[in-house]
């Protein structure tokens, strides 16, 4: 089992998998027919304003880094003199006017990919040895992009499938994404409503008043005091890692050993679902221990906010029931549920997430005020009957994918 970032580079040899066997992963089986080698994608302004569009990845079967260009086919990554080289190469894709139709390209086969949107300007992305592709850090008042209006959205098209999701695990911005995708069969996923970044900004402001933790830090201004983006924990935490002044450093510690209490002398039940059974663990000693042999040690801030971690960390060498289970564990920290319901991801409805006062307030916010999108990495765990939160869309036939900024 994958996260949603894990997802994006390990479809692109192995087909789709997720943490806990959504709709898009049931309707791609292990005997579905190769996805086409190319699809439309339809880039659509419906803002007030000019919009410039970048779709970046890796090309699937070659590994070679790549952007597709308005005209002339793609760009694929040449080695740079050397670290922070400027993209040799002006890979905007110029929408057209508010309200015009479309602009349409071909899509080939790609991983690890995104369509980059920024309103009224225009990116900057350089060159690493590799050569790798040195994407914007929107977090970093450093970087040239900064001040920019910019969001963007995730895709991997390989021979299985074409999976595309809007995500705010890294961010939500003031340019909401909306997408349609149209194959076997027809997926729209919503974009932020109007007023919703404002409505997450205050909300966070006000949760920095109440609890005092930094969560006023994750609201990103521009010079004239606009609202730029709201960046998720994670992201904020990044430039601290490892030092002592870390935003958010102990934040979980207080529920974690309210969690470990608890299980000390209660059975906790993860159901890793899709008919892999239900696995049983307690806190032995110091450590969470399930009966397969799969252990976690407590978990801190930096573990549950980044779901890849510490006791979260992504082993690829690890079995698919610890794989499982991590993905379980951390969605259930995030939401705040593990310590009340012993069953999971089942015990909990998704009207109990996020009502312990240490929880991901992000991730609350975000959910509070858009109709659909993960959250955090996990947030594609649903328990069963629930509906999906998670902003994907999949189809092993896609004819064309559509976005829209808005």
């Amino acid at each position: 089992m994958v996260s949603r970032r894990t997802l994006i580079t390990a479809t692109a040899a192995t087909g789709a998998a997720a943490a806990s066997v959504p709709w898009w992963l049931r309707s791609v089986g292990p005997d579905a027919s190769a996805a086409p080698a190319t699809c439309e994608l339809a880039l659509v302004n419906d803002t007030d304003a000019a919009v410039n569009a970048y779709v970046t990845g890796i090309e699937f079967g070659t590994g070679r880094f790549m952007l597709l260009r308005s005209s002339g086919g793609p760009y694929y990554l040449e080695e740079p003199p050397g670290p922070v080289t400027p993209l040799p190469v002006d890979a905007s894709i110029p929408l057209g006017a508010p309200g015009s139709g479309p602009r349409v390209l071909t899509l080939p086969r790609m991983y690890g990919a995104r369509i980059y949107f920024v309103r009224e300007d225009t990116l900057d992305f350089y060159v690493n040895p590799g050569p790798a592709l040195v994407q914007p850090a929107l977090h970093n008042t450093a970087d040239t992009n900064y001040g920019k209006i910019v969001s963007f959205c995730e895709f991997t098209f390989n021979d299985v499938q074409l999976f595309a999701n809007i995500s705010y695990v890294d961010l939500v911005t003031a340019l909401p994404i909306g997408l349609r995708l149209e194959g076997d069969g027809d997926r729209t996923v919503a974009p932020l409503p109007a007023g919703a970044v404002d409505a997450i900004a205050a909300e966070l402001t006000g949760q920095a008043e109440t609890d005092g933790q930094p969560w006023d830090r994750l609201v990103m201004r521009g010079d004239d005091g606009r609202i730029l983006r709201v960046m998720s924990p994670q992201n904020v935490m990044a430039p601290y890692f490892g030092q002592p002044d870390m935003p958010f450093a102990g934040y979980w510690d207080p529920y974690v050993d309210e969690v470990w209490e608890h299980y000390r002398t209660t059975d906790l039940r993860v159901d890793l679902q899709g008919g892999r059974g239900v696995l049983t663990g307690r806190i032995e000693g110091d450590v969470l221990a399930f009966e397969d042999g799969s252990t976690f040690a407590r978990p801190g801030a930096r573990d549950v906010f980044t779901c890849n971690h510490g006791p979260f960390a992504n082993v690829p060498s690890d079995s698919e029931a610890k794989k499982g289970l991590l993905a379980r564990l951390a969605a259930a920290c995030n939401r705040s549920t593990l310590h009340s319901h012993a069953d999971q991801p089942n015990g909990a409805g998704v009207e109990e997430f996020y009502l312990h006062p240490v929880t991901n307030h992000y991730a609350r916010a975000v959910h509070e005020n858009a109709p659909i999108g993960y959250a955090f990495p996990y947030d594609d765990v649903t328990p069963d009957g629930a509906p999906d939160q998670s902003g994907a869309a999949a189809d092993g036939n896609p004819r064309r994918l559509t976005v829209t900024v808005s």
